[in-house]
């Protein structure tokens, strides 16, 4: 069976849905100031129509397309209808924004194969028929030749058609993009608003913002919605834009693109005639072309057949396209996987991710066994050299350091740049905010005591540590603990803080973690209120932990040389006693540290789920 005709076998009809909103108005507030941003305005945005949200900067463009996809509620009065079931019908929505991210690692090929995956049960399609649906979207949207390119690697025109398709593996009913022709030449943005015509020529709601289209592209449109001040200043067919201001005294230049003379006489260029606008927009006579009300040539005909009508006897006739609806068998209910399947996929791209950037993985396991290589030729024998115990305690504070630190800036780098990417998938519904930072937990937890382990082992035998298992994996155990918690809180750093904040503040915690450490200044030298805030360093309890693993437990003398007169620090006791760390506890300090990085990740998951909100 050909493509051609599996698409044609298999094609279901999209669902149409109205959207409707009467009296909608929204304040936000402006330094204890209660400003309006959208006042009362009412429309209708029709299935099988493709319409375009316009006005000049400030006029709550923005505002009205976050209001109608739910990322904004704070604020908002009014009433919104999506089709016959708000609440259904709102989970065939999808939203575009302006900016395309996608991870970078990945093909075009294997961005859609996962996006399927995570969009379609494998009960309700098999994995050949989801193929067969990727070859059909990328076929139609012109990406066959970039299968294999990776998705950085993509022009913008092809970013923003990869935006669609991996939306419109689900086959949504409406659809929301903010922008879709920002930073495109004319071709790449008629060839963007042709495709979405293509979209809701076939059944769905198209609603997009667009700023000064071109007049080509203006007449591609079915609908335009003007907002200015707040208000809406027209709602209509483009053709019917010059008649329009017309009727309120502005004469649109010949050979003036009515677009833009549009939005200069709502910017107010010839003078305020918001009101008069706006009182003029109510008429619904605008939002139907003159030639088109002929009922009788319409009965029997569809709400998308009517449309096409409309655009050939208005005289902007558009080239169709081919079909674009997914090949999904109409016999079959497509539905979601399970929340853990969708997990399964994520660590599994996680990983990915994790093997093919050689910045997380190859160059820092490299970075590691040759920091930990200096540091051990540094400090030679001061493991077992009791004159060199102090020496021996200034490397566990560099141990402590330099895994926090090199953890900490990646972790507090990563979720900023991933953050456009998870607020996409997680509001189009590809996973749930848990799963996705379940998945990160899951993936990164290993590869943190993967390269902890590493770089103690070879620092730990190079510095001539007592090789005893048990004080060994003591040993180990305090570096991965410390290397996790500081993965937390660079995490936690980097969903509050942008990364040049982020990584400032990174830096000065840990200064100051490290000083009250109690090695640069011993804990029994520290006054009462310094001694409290050394309890919330992380690094203090590590350096506890790793001198009691090595120095506890009725270790027997270290060794002093023959040609040195006196060792002091020749009993491990003696060590444990200067440094104030006698009466430690290793299983409270292992706990505590857990405690620590338990909140870290706690409140880095808070905070993402409010940044997304936000």
């Amino acid at each position: 069976m050909t493509l051609e005709t599996h698409g044609k076998l298999l094609k279901e009809r999209v669902k149409p849905v109205d959207i409707q909103f009467k009296d909608l108005s929204y304040q936000v507030q402006v330094q204890k100031v209660k400003k309006t941003i959208l006042k009362g305005i009412s429309g209708t945005f029709s299935s099988g129509q493709l319409t375009a949200i316009m006005g000049p900067s400030g006029a709550g463009k923005s505002s009205l397309m976050n209001i109608l996809t739910g990322l904004t509620t704070k604020g908002v009065n009014g009433n919104i209808q999506f089709g016959d079931s708000p609440t259904k019908s709102r989970k065939l929505c999808c939203y575009i924004m302006q900016d395309d991210h996608f991870h970078s690692w990945f093909t075009v090929e294997e961005t859609m194969l996962l996006a399927a995956q995570l969009k379609i049960s494998n009960d309700s399609m098999n994995m050949k028929e989801k193929k067969m649906l990727i070859e059909h979207l990328l076929d139609t949207l012109k990406l066959s030749q970039t299968k294999s390119t990776r998705a950085g690697n993509l022009s913008g025109g092809q970013k923003k058609r990869l935006s669609i398709a991996l939306e419109l593996i689900d086959n949504p009913a409406v659809l929301f993009l903010d922008e879709p022709t920002t930073g495109l030449d004319s071709s790449a943005s008629s060839d963007t608003i042709q495709l979405l015509q293509t979209l809701a020529n076939e059944g769905r709601t198209i609603v997009c913002t667009i700023h000064q289209p071109s007049s080509h592209v203006y007449s591609l449109f079915n609908q335009i919605y003007v907002l200015s001040q707040g208000c809406c200043t027209y709602q209509g067919t483009p053709h019917n834009t010059i008649d329009f201001l017309r009727t309120v005294g502005l004469e649109c230049p010949t050979y003036h693109n009515p677009a833009d003379f549009l939005l200069e006489c709502v910017n107010g260029d010839y003078g305020d005639h918001t009101d008069d606008l706006a009182a003029a927009a109510r008429q619904p006579k605008w939002r139907c072309d003159y030639d088109a009300e002929q009922p009788q040539h319409l009965d029997g005909l569809n709400g998308v057949q009517i449309v096409k009508i409309m655009e050939s006897k208005r005289g902007g006739v558009k080239q169709l396209s081919p079909s674009i609806t997914p090949p999904i068998s109409a016999t079959k209910h497509v539905y979601p996987p399970p929340e853990w399947m969708r997990l399964w996929l994520l660590i599994g791209r996680c990983h990915v991710q994790f093997f093919r950037d050689w910045t997380v993985t190859y160059l820092k396991l490299v970075v590691h066994i040759i920091c930990a290589i200096l540091i051990g030729l540094l400090y030679g024998d001061s493991g077992s050299n009791a004159t060199k115990q102090i020496a021996n305690l200034g490397s566990f504070t560099i141990h402590n350091t330099y895994l926090w630190y090199t953890t900490m800036m990646p972790g507090l780098l990563r979720f900023p740049q991933e953050i456009c990417i998870v607020k996409k998938e997680t509001f189009n519904n590809w996973y749930k905010l848990r799963t996705y930072y379940m998945a990160t937990l899951i993936t990164s937890t290993p590869v943190h005591i993967i390269f902890s382990m590493t770089y103690i082992t070879i620092a730990y035998l190079m510095t001539d540590q007592p090789f005893e298992i048990e004080r060994y994996a003591k040993f180990m155990l305090t570096a991965v603990v410390v290397t996790i918690c500081a993965d937390g809180l660079g995490v936690l750093l980097g969903t509050i803080l942008n990364p040049i904040n982020g990584t400032f503040v990174g830096a000065v915690l840990t200064c100051f973690m490290l000083i009250f450490s109690g090695f640069l200044i011993l804990l029994t030298h520290m006054s009462s209120l310094m001694r409290l805030l050394s309890y919330l360093s992380p690094i203090r309890y590590a350096l506890e932990s790793m001198v009691l693993a090595i120095y506890s437990n009725n270790r027997g003398n270290i060794y002093c040389p023959m040609d040195v007169v006196y060792c002091h620090f020749k009993n491990a006791s003696t060590v444990l006693r200067s440094f104030g760390m006698e009466n430690g506890n290793f299983g409270m300090n292992i706990l505590i540290m857990f405690l620590q990085l338990s909140t870290f990740k706690g409140l880095a998951y808070v905070m993402l789920k409010r940044k997304l909100r936000a």
